[in-house]
């Protein structure tokens, strides 16, 4: 009787050491890169006259986002009711270059890391800002499942902007 446990034991250990290993999935970064560019080229375009529609369909449903104002946290749904409620109308039209953008790739290929950097007159003709994105793989595609806006003032003018501020 006390052998049964020892004995389950040991076939336990052999049939998962002796299970074959999937074949690592090579994947080409660069290819991915460019991929994600085409991706993020057509959500700021979408972005850019507020295509509220074009736009959240690139969400995954659980994802989070994070505006450029500490209270700003929302999921999907609140992010669509923020763009809805936000005022601006058909004839609005987000004016931004993009100045820099970082994408890492994950080793499997699935999800990346994408950062841009860029001036939205609208807001701040003077502050950059600068957008963090996680992007996943999905069946249907590549879908945000985090974004984070953040305004970057340069670090000399700090000082300006806490003075401006007491």
């Amino acid at each position: 009787m006390k052998k049964a446990p020892l004995l389950v034991s040991v076939l336990v250990m052999l049939l998962t050491s002796c299970q074959q290993k999937p074949a690592p999935v090579a994947v080409d970064p660069e290819a991915v890169k460019a991929e994600l560019a085409i991706f993020m080229d057509e959500y700021n375009a979408a972005y850019k006259v507020l295509d509220i529609n074009k736009m959240t369909a690139l969400f995954n449903d659980d994802a989070l986002f994070l505006g450029t104002d500490p209270a700003e946290i929302w999921d999907k749904n609140q992010i669509i009711d923020y763009f809805l409620s936000s005022g601006f109308d058909s004839t609005t039209i987000l004016e931004f270059e993009i100045d820099r953008r970082e994408i890492r790739v994950a080793a499997d290929g699935n999800s990346a890391i994408i950062v841009e950097q860029f001036y939205v007159p609208l807001m701040s003709p003077k502050i950059a800002v600068r957008c963090i994105d996680k992007v996943v793989k999905t069946g249907d595609g590549w879908k945000f499942d985090f974004i984070s806006w953040n305004m970057i003032p340069r670090n000399e003018d700090l000082p300006k902007l806490n003075a401006v501020l007491e």
